[in-house]
């Protein structure tokens, strides 16, 4: 159950905004409080019942609720404490009953409670919404507004007191037996049962379900239903409510997927898991984001000092000085409509949660381009889940990224081992270039070119996880065979490249891919026997850049560093050869844009 206190817990950390709606509108829910989404209509009272008029626009409103209402559904009739549906305010008389017995229970704590009481004993609602003109329907849901004199607060779904009155009314009620809390160790009264709409996009999921004495919930192990599962209202209120926060404020979300990590003194949002590394540096200094898009491979010390500057202080400065925290890492899940499960939890001290982070941001990261300008960063999760299993498409793919997404929690946070499986599929898959179509047809070179940098990146990883380090830039003396190959290809790649320039004034690879290109696929395969047709379809090109004198000296110093027999060696390509085509290509380009295209073509 440490998923359940620390979940009540971080709540009587943050009581301080309890009720209090964010910027964007989200609540941490008092107790014996939930959320209805579109209310469709209020009605406004004076402090003496009598109507004063109907607002139809639709809100979210804050609700006082039972143990019952908060999980009613179907036929059940267990009515809210104040604002409800039409049928059990006027329409449908056993539930107007019972609404109004537990209404009469309560009105007395609060005065607009109580003119809320004499205004629903006359019953003219529905004479009142015609005479407004509003369309009456079944499952209308009202909410109440009463305008006292010198009160500035008429809605009553914004009024703490009136929400802290039903409080008071639900404490005295559960002044009764009590029995030991499972989650706080204290004695107190007892949950019959739990709160859903946890998560918007699985919201009749609970994560604890109600024992069912028919079944067999808990036969086997109890003679008796109450054994299996003793927790307090009080612990269960805090704690669905806690995750109810976190998840519409900070949570990753994929379909009923949702993980979040936060701080348990202060429920504070820590370095997002999933992010880029300038994702995380943007969050945390808003007003320096280009700094880091502007960091080049001579500055690759400065980038990670300032990446690890960032997350350490990630959205407070303050956060350099408290390194001690206690951090809570969660993710949950709907199996079905009506099950959800914790499919992921782990705690950490923040220090520790921290190193981890930036161990990922510094071991899997690789150059890419946004607004023409050229950043180093870690790939965010849906980039890696996209080079290994490709776009989306089709409805299974919601499963493979929430399976994807636990797996990559465990890269991260458990110091897994990124698997060769994953970047074995990254590299077969971005090896046939044009399978990265654009909507309207045609190659996406760009598309593809973020996918070569996400799978640089991930290979990066991988071969830093088995104690072989790569650099970010080009190593002219690596002697893997993978790497010279992935060399080669980058340089008939521009030699083709650069001739079509020249002859046209402009670059259209991105229209034209080159021949290096359309033979990916084969070389990455049979790299030997394809590198013969490549360097073969060069001809023309060299000519026209009188005999690439450049180029080819580059390509003889690349054929000196194989060993003997690697050169001739067929075997299928691995990850290294991404990473030499991409540091090779970049840097050929670099050099051009220096200004010595010349020497190229002497």
């Amino acid at each position: 159950m440490s998923w359940f206190k620390i979940l009540a817990d971080t709540y009587d950390n943050v009581s301080d905004i309890v009720g209090i709606p964010d910027e964007k509108g989200n609540i941490l829910l008092p107790l014996n409080h939930t959320t209805k989404s579109n209310s469709d209509v209020g009605i406004i009272i004076d402090c003496d019942g009598r109507f004063r008029g109907a607002d139809p626009s639709k809100l979210t409103i804050l609700i006082p609720c039972t143990e019952d209402s908060e999980s009613r559904s179907g036929k059940a009739n267990f009515p809210h404490p104040l604002h409800d549906q039409i049928e059990y305010l006027s329409t449908d008389e056993t539930k107007r009953e019972k609404y109004l017995l537990q209404l009469s229970r309560w009105s007395d704590l609060h005065p607009k409670v109580e003119a809320v009481h004499r205004y629903l004993l006359k019953n003219t609602l529905i004479e009142d919404l015609q005479g407004c003109n509003i369309k009456i329907y079944d499952k209308m849901f009202v909410r109440f507004s009463v305008e006292m004199p010198g009160d500035l607060i008429p809605n009553l779904w914004e009024d703490k007191t009136v929400s802290e009155a039903w409080q008071r009314y639900v404490k005295q009620e559960q002044s009764g037996v009590k029995a030991l809390c499972y989650v706080t160790g204290q004695l107190l009264p007892v949950a019959e049962k739990h709160p859903k709409n946890i998560n918007p996009l699985s919201a009749n999921a609970k994560l604890i379900s109600c024992n069912d004495e028919a079944n067999f919930t808990y036969r086997g192990r109890f003679d008796k239903s109450k054994p299996a599962n003793v927790i307090s209202i009080e612990a269960s209120g805090k704690a669905h409510a806690m995750l109810k926060y976190l998840i519409a404020t900070q949570a990753y979300q994929c379909d009923s997927q949702a993980i979040a990590a936060w701080a348990v003194d202060s429920g504070a949002a820590q370095p997002g898991i999933f992010e880029d590394s300038l994702g995380i540096y943007a969050n945390a200094i808003k007003t320096e984001r280009d700094i880091l898009i502007e960091a080049q491979s001579e500055l690759d010390l400065d980038y990670a000092k300032k990446l690890s500057t960032a997350i350490r202080g990630y959205g407070n400065s303050e956060n350099l000085k408290n390194d001690n925290r206690h951090i809570a890492v969660i993710a949950v899940d709907a199996a079905t409509t009506g099950r959800m499960a914790v499919t992921f939890y782990k705690e950490f001290q923040e220090n520790e949660y921290i190193e981890r982070i930036i161990n990922w941001h510094e071991t899997c990261r690789w150059y890419f381009h946004s607004k023409g300008k050229t950043y180093i960063s870690a790939p965010g999760a849906d980039k890696i889940i996209a080079a290994v299993h490709g776009e989306p498409k089709g409805e299974g793919y919601s499963k493979i990224k929430k399976q994807s997404r636990e797996r990559i929690l465990s890269f991260i946070l458990n110091g897994e081992k990124f698997s060769k499986a994953w970047l074995n599929a990254a590299v077969n898959r971005v090896s046939n270039p044009f399978s990265y179509d654009k909507t309207d047809g045609g190659w996406d070179f760009y598309k593809w070119e973020t996918v070569v940098n996400t799978t640089c990146a991930i290979a990066k990883k991988h071969y830093s996880d088995a104690e072989e380090e790569f650099k970010l830039e080009l190593e002219r003396k690596r002697t893997d065979r993978d790497y010279l190959y992935g060399r080669m290809l980058a340089i008939a790649d521009r030699i083709e490249g650069h001739a079509r320039y020249l002859q046209d004034k402009k670059s259209d690879i991105e229209k034209r891919p080159t021949n290096a290109v359309r033979y990916m696929s084969a070389f990455a395969t049979k790299p030997f026997r394809t590198w013969e047709v490549i360097y073969r379809q060069l001809n023309p090109y060299i000519q026209r850049l009188n005999g690439a004198e450049w180029y080819q000296r580059e390509l003889d110093e690349i054929m000196s560093l194989f060993t003997e027999g690697q050169y001739e060696n067929d075997k299928p390509l691995n990850g290294k050869y991404l990473m030499g085509y991409s540091l090779q290509r970049r840097a050929l380009m670099n050099r051009e844009n220096n200004g010595e295209e010349a020497e190229n073509v002497e």
